[in-house]
């Protein structure tokens, strides 16, 4: 029986963060004098998704000296800036969808995206009602604890009492499905993200759906 829900944030609940984040990076580089072609910096953040500080290093791996710099510009200057939430859009239904939850689940998230981004702007932006018993976010972990790492999943786990038997975790990244499978919770793939369906079928996902909003079906 299920009685808690785990969310990505990005792109699960909103629409539109891969953009965003795809901005601020190529804006940081542009900002730095960096150089790179095109599909190299695609490739790049494809390969290290789930850390905004991991893609920053890949991306400046050539030139990690001017980490600090890239950091500042990026949180500073972008990130925290109008260009990540100008870039987001309501994904209809959601809201409405989340209260229906909390009456019967206890719901949580585990984000590479930052508290405060989604406390403090994207919430009170969206009108997305607060029924979140916890927001764990990479900020709040050490080093290598990120995606795929299973300890934002074990640690929201811990705190509400509740097994990785009785837990979903929705995402819709290839390293949300890693780190629900190393947690040993069910993982649930939304198509409004990175992952198609056959990417999800190959990383063997069971339940997946065109949006959050469908995710009642799997529960009845």
């Amino acid at each position: 029986m299920i009685k808690l829900i785990i969310f990505d944030w990005d792109d699960v609940i909103i629409f539109g963060a891969k953009e965003g984040y795809y901005h601020c990076y190529k804006e940081t580089l542009k900002e730095l004098g960096i150089v790179l072609d095109e599909k190299e910096i695609d490739k790049r953040i494809e390969n290290t998704w789930g850390s905004i500080d991991r893609i920053l290093r890949e991306l400046l791996k050539e030139n990690l000296n001017l980490m600090e710099k890239a950091s500042k510009v990026f949180y500073e200057k972008e990130f925290y800036g109008n260009a990540f939430v100008d870039s987001l859009q309501e994904m209809q239904g959601v809201n409405e969808l989340l209260i229906r939850l909390k009456e019967k689940y206890k719901l949580a998230v585990a984000s590479g995206n930052k508290p405060d981004m989604i406390k403090d702007k994207i919430m009170p932006k969206f009108h997305i009602p607060n029924v979140f018993d916890q927001i764990v976010s990479v900020g709040d972990v050490s080093v290598g604890k990120s995606k795929p790492d299973p300890y934002m999943l074990q640690l929201i786990l811990k705190t509400q009492g509740v097994s990785n038997r009785q837990t979903l975790f929705v995402g819709d990244a290839k390293s949300d499905v890693l780190m629900a499978k190393n947690a040993g919770i069910e993982p649930v793939v939304v198509l409004t993200g990175l992952l198609s369906k056959a990417q999800a079928e190959a990383l063997g996902v069971k339940h997946i759906l065109s949006d959050v909003t469908k995710i009642e079906e799997i529960l009845s």
